[in-house]
This record gives structure tokens, C-alpha cells and sequence, in this order.
């Protein structure tokens, strides 16, 4: 391996000796100077006397947690970029890891050359610091809250890490992705982290609210303003005065009441219908859509001032399709949630159901997917969840998801020159014609295990695609990421070059 251009002074802190040993050998190899400590407390005092550049801190030791050690050497050793390692990634550790100043956040067991890349990263990012004369030190404020957001892929580590990000400031949040992503509970999980946390917190559904009626839902109205209003009120800008409000379905406000909420933003000044006072209102505001904004703005169907005003900070949450390793634990979730409420036993879910989840695409993301384990859990007669608990959708999807072979059959395949007469726009054979050619060149080559042979492929040719992303590589595919990691050590046992 190339060294490192920068090196630097890098502590690991895990009571891990054999990950401990495997880490120094690779970093040393890049030119970095390492240094050890088997649990938190000696990892603290270490920091405070060598005074490192990088800190790789195991989540989970003897003694103090990784968590409880990041917020000590965010006083012992400020300037440190702490990246926090663990193999139990919870949500919230992962808002508190970046809450508290991590640099970065990851999961156990990682890529050796990617954690490399992020410690040079990470280095880099505090050689800039010095340079600018500042400090990593974050405000400690810790939060013990239920927030509801669960899971582990890497999508919603990274929606976890953005959260963690932005709560302690006062920017404005735009929220985007898919109705049913659980765009209000990230909104709330913002303000319970926030300094305004003490504060009041109103959603307000823009879409739910006839368009005649929102400017009073938001802003208030004097007695007399319009037929119907027989006392004054105060609007949800006036009563979140210290707060945060939530603006869901943003991009169904009409274009005049948008104005007003420009103005609430940029001046702080708001003004009740019929009212001539100008009030002053303190409030952080978090939006949220599913709507293409920019499309909108482009269509002068949103103002493209408010648009900049909202997309301060953008958090875009994935599809649960994008992130199908996360429904075995939503799963376990809610049914712990649902059971807690009634107060009996949480029931389990057969393999043959969990299955059937994973398979279907749900269109109406993780609300779908709650509503489904709802009823299933009201259908099932003993304490395990079968798949004919499950509803027709689920167990039919009107889609389904191909399989690999029907994915082969659907591709172009060019015919040889030597056979073809026809035109290039007519070479895309039929599905029994893809499977008598592939049969065919089985048999002429002694019955090779073509199958293996084409699920390789497939899966080079998806990696390459990606990157060597697996989440993203296991949903070209239509498998879990536990059978594509299967294959791949399958492949790399056989020798194949899986991605370069």
C-alpha cells in the first residue's frame, strides 16, 4: 500500500487486542504513528499526554462506553478527530457519536482500505482546522428520548449522522423523500436535540388545511377578521414562539401564504389576519415535501426565494426499498411497540413472512409497512406471525420483483453478424429464445454449471456498476444483502475478481 501523503499521531482506544494489533500493522503501513489504550479511561489520559491527531474509539468496552469517552476527549484533547467504531449500531448512538463531535461514525466489521481512507480524511479535515485556528469541541447536551427512528443500513446511517449534524444549530431543514419515509419523526428527533429542545414543538400539515384557512392556522387572526372569527387567536408561529415548527407538505402552500412565511423566516415579524401589529416570533423552521421543489421553482409554482430560505440544510430519506436490511428490525420494532401498548408478549414473525416483506417493494415506505405488521399482528391466532397473516398485496404484489433469470432474458442481446439479417432495433430476443441460447451453450460446453456461471456475472457486473456498494448492488439483483455477501465469498474463494 501507498503511505499516506499526510501521516499522523493515531490512538486507538478498543479492548479488542487482535483488532487493536490488525489496525496498527495497516496504519503503520500508511506511515502513521499509533498509539493504544484498552479501555476509555486510560484512553482519555492517554489523549491528554500524547495529544493525537486521529482517535478510532470502540463503541463498546469495560469500563466507560465509547459514547461517554467521546464527550471526555472533547475536553482533554479538543482538536482530535474522533471517528467512533462500533458493531451495535443504534440509532441513537449514531446521532450522539456525530452530537458530540465525532468526525465520522462506522460499523463493525469494516473495510480495512475505506477505514484508511477515512482516517486520511479525517486528518486532512484536522490539519484545515489547525490551519484555521478553530476547534472540533461540540456543545454536550444529552437527550434520553424514544424517537422512533429505526435502522442500521447505510442510507439511514447517513440520515442519522446529518441529524446529528444539524441539531444543535438553528438552521432551517428542508426534509425531502417519499410519503410514509418518516420525514416528521426526523423532524421531531431535530428538536429533541436541539437547543431548543425545551421549547414547543407544532407540526402542521400545509396539505390538510383548506388553502382559505392556512393563513390563519399559521399566523392568527384578529376578532372580526373574516365572517366566523368571534375572538382573536393566536396563530402556530406565535404559539411556537421559542420552538421549533414543522411545516409538512410544503409544496402544497399556495403561492401568498408562501410570501408570509418568507417573511416570518427573514425577519422574524409576523402579522395576524386583520391585525396591524407586527409581532416578533422566535422560531426554528424544519420543512418537509415530497414534492420536487426545484421542478416547482422552475414551473413558478414555488418561490425560489423561500425554496434558498428552506434548503439551508437538506436531509433526503431513502425509500424502504432502498434500505430492505432495515425491515427485520422495524419489524421487531413495532411488534415490540404494539405488544408494550397492550401489554402482552411481543409475537414473532416466521421466517417464510419475513421473506415475503423483504420481496415487496412497498410504495407506501415504512407507514405501509407498519400498518401491514398491524394487522398481520391482530390476524395471527398464536404467537408467531406466517405469512398468510400477511395481505394479498404483500404476498401478490401486482410487480413482482424479477428473478435473475427472467432479468437475463429481459436484456438486450445482440445477435452475431454471421447469423443476423435483421436490423439492430429488432435484437432483442424473446424470454424462451434467451433461455434455448444459454442452453444450448451449456451443452456445447460440456455442461458447465451455467448457473453459478451467469449469478456471477451478474453479480461483477452489479459491483462494477455500483462501485462495489452492496446495498445498492443487492437491489439491482432483487436478493438480500446477506445472500449477495454469500455469493461474493463465493466468488472470491473461486478466484473471481468481484470489483476492481
Amino acid at each position: 500500500m501507498n503511505a499516506s501523503i499526510h501521516t499522523a499521531k493515531v490512538l486507538i482506544i478498543d479492548d479488542d487486542k487482535d483488532l487493536r494489533y490488525s489496525l496498527r500493522r495497516a496504519l503503520s503501513g500508511q506511515g502513521h504513528q499509533v498509539i493504544e489504550a484498552e479501555s476509555g479511561e486510560s484512553g482519555v489520559a492517554l489523549a491528554k499526554r500524547e495529544q493525537p491527531d486521529v482517535i478510532l474509539l470502540d463503541n463498546r468496552m469495560g469500563g466507560m462506553t465509547g459514547i461517554e469517552t467521546l464527550q471526555m476527549l472533547r475536553g482533554a484533547q479538543p482538536q482530535a478527530m474522533v471517528i467512533l467504531m462500533t458493531a451495535f449500531g443504534t440509532t441513537q448512538t449514531a446521532i450522539e457519536a456525530m452530537k458530540f463531535g465525532a468526525y465520522d461514525y462506522v460499523m463493525k466489521p469494516f473495510d480495512q482500505a475505506k477505514l484508511i481512507a477515512l482516517v486520511d480524511r479525517a486528518l486532512g479535515a484536522r490539519l484545515d482546522l489547525a490551519a484555521a485556528g478553530k476547534s472540533t469541541r461540540a456543545l454536550v447536551n444529552p437527550a434520553d428520548y424514544k424517537e422512533g427512528i429505526v435502522g442500521n443500513s447505510e442510507p439511514m446511517q447517513e440520515v442519522l449522522k446529518s441529524i446529528g449534524q444539524v441539531a444543535a444549530s438553528d438552521a432551517t431543514v428542508l426534509i425531502t423523500g417519499e410519503s410514509g419515509t418518516g420525514k416528521e419523526l426526523v423532524a421531531r428527533c431535530i428538536a429533541q436535540h436541539s437547543l431548543r429542545a425545551k421549547g414547543p414543538f407544532i407540526a402542521v400539515n400545509c396539505a390538510a388545511i383548506p388553502e382559505n384557512l392556512i393563513e390563519s392556522e399559521l399566523f392568527g387572526h384578529e376578532k372580526g377578521a373574516f365572517t366566523g372569527a368571534a375572538n382573536q387567536k393566536p396563530g402556530k408561529f406565535e404559539l411556537c414562539d421559542g420552538g421549533t415548527i414543522f411545516l409538512d407538505e410544503i409544496g402544497d402552500m399556495s403561492l401568498p401564504t408562501q410570501t408570509k412565511v418568507l417573511r416570518a423566516i427573514q425577519d422574524g415579524e409576523i402579522q395576524r389576519v386583520g391585525g396591524t401589529t407586527t409581532l416578533k416570533v422566535s422560531v426554528r423552521l424544519i420543512a418537509a415535501t415530497n414534492k420536487d421543489l426545484e421542478a416547482m421553482v422552475a414551473a413558478r409554482q414555488f418561490r425560489e426565494d423561500l425554496f434558498y430560505r428552506l434548503n439551508v440544510f437538506r436531509i433526503r430519506l431513502p425509500a424502504l426499498r432502498s434500505r430492505k436490511d432495515d425491515i427485520p428490525l422495524l419489524v421487531d420494532y413495532m411488534l415490540q411497540r404494539q405488544a408494550a401498548a397492550r401489554k402482552i408478549k411481543p409475537k414473532r414473525l416466521s421466517n417464510e413472512a419475513l421473506d415475503k416483506l423483504i420481496s415487496y417493494d412497498w410504495p407506501g415506505n415504512v407507514r405501509e409497512l407498519e400498518n401491514v405488521v398491524q394487522r398481520a399482528n391482530v390476524l395471527a391466532k398464536g404467537e408467531t406471525i406466517l405469512a398468510k397473516d400477511l395481505p394479498q398485496e404483500v404476498l401478490h404484489p401486482r410487480r413482482p420483483v424479477a428473478s435473475s433469470v427472467e432479468k437475463i432474458a429481459s436484456l438486450e442481446v445482440p445477435h452475431s453478424s454471421a447469423t443476423s439479417t435483421s436490423s439492430p432495433t429488432t435484437s432483442v430476443p424473446t424470454m424462451s429464445s434467451a433461455y434455448d441460447s444459454i442452453y444450448q451453450h451449456n451443452r456445447q460446453n460440456d455442461g458447465k454449471n451455467i448457473l453459478s456461471v451467469i449469478e456471477f456475472e451478474l453479480i461483477r457486473r452489479a459491483m462494477e456498476e455500483t462501485r462495489g456498494n452492496q446495498l445498492r448492488s443487492a437491489a439491482i439483483l432483487g436478493i438480500n444483502r446477506s445472500t449477495l455477501k454469500k455469493r461474493l465469498n463465493e466468488m472470491r474463494e473461486a478466484g473471481i475478481k468481484v470489483f476492481s
